[in-house]
């Protein structure tokens, strides 16, 4: 049975099925938009992410769905995610990120290296349980069971259907899940202000999504400039990343230099 995520650019079947459609697979790209506002200009592109990880609270959108956990929500396309936020009331100046599974680049940043483990909520029809969600009616005693399984199954995160967007897909990410993402970009669209009124932060490039670790200390200025945190490089963030990043080009200058001389 093949994968049918529109944003899985792999040709991997399903490695792994429990008691759930569970899959465990790489190389993946999700979406996320948010409405943009002020308060948003001078904050570091990995401030910007670390926001899009909340607690599950009674003010959030399918809070009773996984009480206490933080989670994030994800798209499978720019498109979908910009109808879902249409679909909440959203204006037209817009913060989309694209990210996408750290441990499937050639280059990772994140240790250990490994592969996601989705859960496919479309084979359990779990729209219909967010639909009661939105409604606050009452889940019958089956569909809670279901949602304590998937809980202790741990997945790092919940595919299921877009309501905004047919035929798309959205993904619930749990925290463990979320700390598996790295940024492809940021890109910043003002579309209620005239002239210069938009730019991205590029944090990974090329097809093999090539890390640029100093673009996360990166943030937009008014309005849709780009300025820079010269402190981000002594963050433990980013000393985490260029050490994992260095390691894996290490790996690699050993693996040719073997090659090379077994020649």
């Amino acid at each position: 049975m093949e994968l049918k995520f529109t944003n899985h650019t792999g040709n991997l079947s399903i490695l792994k099925h429990r008691s759930l459609p569970m899959v465990m697979t790489g190389e993946f790209d999700f979406y996320r938009c948010i409405e943009f506002n002020p308060s948003m200009y001078r904050k570091t592109v990995s401030e910007l992410h670390a926001g899009n990880l909340r607690l599950s609270r009674t003010d959030n959108r399918y809070s009773n769905l996984f009480p206490g956990q933080k989670l994030s929500y994800w798209a499978d396309s720019s498109e979908t995610s910009r109808a879902e936020i249409k679909r909440w009331g959203s204006r037209n100046n817009i913060l989309t990120f694209w990210a996408y599974d750290d441990g499937s680049s050639f280059i990772p940043t994140v240790y250990p290296r490994k592969e996601l483990q989705i859960i496919d909520g479309t084979q359990l029809e779990f729209n219909k349980i967010l639909k009661k969600l939105e409604k606050h009616e009452n889940l019958t005693k089956g569909e809670r069971e279901l949602i304590d399984e998937i809980a202790d199954q741990e997945p790092d995160c919940l595919a299921y259907e877009s309501e905004a967007r047919k035929g798309s897909m959205n993904f619930l990410f749990f925290e463990h899940g979320f700390k598996k993402l790295s940024l492809r970009e940021v890109r910043l669209r003002l579309g209620d202000e005239q002239g210069k009124n938009h730019n991205r932060i590029v944090c990974a490039d090329t097809s093999d999504y090539a890390p640029k670790l100093y673009s996360y200390g990166n943030m937009f200025l008014p309005i849709a400039r780009i300025g820079k945190d010269d402190h981000y490089n002594e963050t433990d963030e980013f000393k985490l990343r260029l050490q994992v990043y260095m390691d894996r080009v290490q790996r690699f200058i050993d693996e040719h230099n073997e090659k090379g001389s077994e020649v």
